[in-house]
């Protein structure tokens, strides 16, 4: 196997600089699609362009970059690059009901390592709906997230 790969290396470096558009490689690019310049290709795709045998059709391109030059979405690639990040307007952070501090040194309670952990609220409501995995879930304590425990923190409402 690796005397016939090195062979068909062999015979694309030495052939003629005549190029034929691949089909395979034809619904890859789109005529509407901008001009990429050679020099942001990569180093193979000269090497490929240019060694590919001319199989005697008739049809040859003026330029060995004429396959590589269009490549699809690559205006659109560009423009999401350009653009910085849009800033969420909307918080992604759990909110919770913020009640009376009487209420909280039930519900919160700070760990040994400085964690603030949350007994769910919520176990009660709809229990004959919710299955026994669900019911264990609520058991469980939950870690605070850091931004609420900031908060919890200073206003002293965790026991």
């Amino acid at each position: 196997m690796q005397r016939g790969s090195a062979s068909l290396v062999r015979r694309l470096f030495t052939s003629s600089r005549y190029a034929l558009d691949a089909p395979s490689v034809r619904h890859v690019y789109s005529a509407a699609s901008p001009v990429v310049s050679p020099k942001a290709l990569p180093i193979w795709a000269d090497c490929i362009q240019s060694n590919r045998q001319h199989t005697g059709l008739g049809f040859t391109r003026s330029s060995p970059f004429a396959n590589w030059m269009q490549l699809r979405d690559y205006a659109g690639k560009a423009k999401d690059r350009s653009r910085a990040p849009l800033t969420p307007t909307v918080s992604k952070v759990k909110k919770y009901k913020l009640k009376a501090p009487s209420s909280f040194k039930f519900r919160f309670r700070t760990m040994k390592d400085g964690q603030i952990r949350r007994w769910r609220a919520g176990k009660r409501h709809n229990a004959h709906l919710k299955s026994k995995a669900a019911k264990r879930r609520l058991r469980q304590p939950a870690i605070v997230h850091a931004a609420y425990a900031k908060v919890i923190k200073k206003l002293n409402f965790c026991a």
